[in-house]
């Protein structure tokens, strides 16, 4: 089985602003006024705030289209048994054909439930105020996690690393590794996949740990390892 583990910078090849680059969105936003559980659930004022700052993510995002590395894995995933894992909430690996991604931090198409924690879809919708369809509560969100909020699939995240084998391969694509370190989570639980790591600023964690490290932008990095992948399989 072949992972990838894509971050912020496989969406930046795309032409999407990442959230905590020097430019990057947090330094234009109010982290603790847009994206924390707790504010966003007691000040009707930080809700409405949230809702209009993930709207214009979400018209960003709807016009933003793949690049060749994500046809790329959508490719590859046609193929051979293929799993991605994301922390971007836009969907480009849905766009580009990918099937059955695991958003670790929720997606744009989405709503939340601040009180029962239930996801729903939405769609193109824009995120407005509504009521939970599971629990009634009025007080519901955009269905991305926020900081101070759970993330329900960080388990899975969780077994997939347990259940890792020395016959696969887990490739790391655009991160820094400083919000989620998949990495070293891999080698805390012991286990030995070939650990790929793709970005243009190689964190210094990755080489301790034994990855494979190629210093590019997601898109060349992407397309080459699976190029150099496909050749070695003819």
């Amino acid at each position: 089985m072949i992972y990838f583990f894509t971050g912020a910078g496989m969406a930046a090849d795309s032409g999407l602003p990442t959230f905590r680059a020097s430019d990057g969105l947090w330094e234009q936003h109010d982290i603790n006024l847009v994206c924390n559980f707790d504010r966003y659930r007691l000040d009707t004022n930080v809700r409405q705030l949230t809702r209009e700052f993930y709207n214009a993510r979400k018209l960003q995002y709807g016009d933003a289209q793949p690049h060749a590395g994500y046809a790329a894995i959508a490719q590859l995933q046609q193929k051979t048994p293929v799993t991605v894992i994301t922390t971007n909430i836009d969907l480009l690996h849905e766009k580009a054909g990918t099937q059955d991604v695991i958003h670790l931090h929720g997606q744009v198409d989405q709503m939340s439930c601040a009180t029962c924690l239930h996801y729903w879809h939405i769609g193109d919708e824009a995120f407005q105020p509504d009521d939970c369809p599971a629990c009634g509560s009025g007080i519901t969100k955009p269905g991305i996690v926020f900081f101070g909020e759970p993330a329900p699939q960080y388990e899975t995240l969780y077994q997939i690393a347990n259940d890792l084998t020395e016959d696969d391969i887990f490739v790391v694509v655009g991160t820094s590794l400083n919000v989620v370190d998949p990495i070293h989570l891999i080698r805390s639980m012991q286990r030995l996949p070939r650990i790929v790591m793709i970005d243009p600023n190689i964190p210094n964690s990755a080489r301790q740990y034994g990855a494979e490290c190629i210093a590019a932008p997601a898109l060349q990095g992407v397309c080459d390892w699976i190029a150099t992948l496909d050749a070695n399989q003819d």
